[in-house]
């Protein structure tokens, strides 16, 4: 009866400091994963489009549409990402992601806006 209540305490113990290991092995990540929250990701992006840093705010952008697809910053990321093709004279690259706006957002308001710039990027391919 000793032996058995020793072996449940020393297995109890082993599980106890385990989890406590790889809680704190996990802290890292969730910390990592808070500091690059949709929000946090799409400011940086903002602040990298501003800064002409078009192919790092592309990246950005990217990371929050596939890491958080149900979030509010989406529709706005993908714009933007059209945006950054734009402004790099890349406009078959932007007119692509406008179309991709636009059908994924059709209802949005912005959806006019990637409308007009997609016909403005037609009318440059005709001069």
């Amino acid at each position: 009866m000793l032996r058995r209540t020793i072996a449940v305490a020393v297995v109890t113990l082993t599980l106890f400091f385990l989890s406590l290991g790889s809680s704190q092995a996990q802290t890292p990540n969730t910390n990592a994963r808070a500091e690059q929250s949709d929000k946090i990701l799409f400011e940086r992006a903002m602040k990298a489009i501003n800064k002409s840093q078009y192919g790092a705010a592309r990246s950005l952008l990217e990371t929050l549409i596939n890491n958080y697809p149900d979030s509010a910053f989406v529709s706005p990321a993908k714009l933007s990402f059209g945006d950054a093709w734009y402004a790099e004279g890349s406009y078959k690259q932007a007119e692509l992601e406008y179309r991709d706006f636009i059908t994924f957002f059709p209802n949005r308001p912005e959806a006019s806006a990637a409308r007009r710039k997609v016909d403005s990027i037609q009318r440059k391919a005709k001069l």
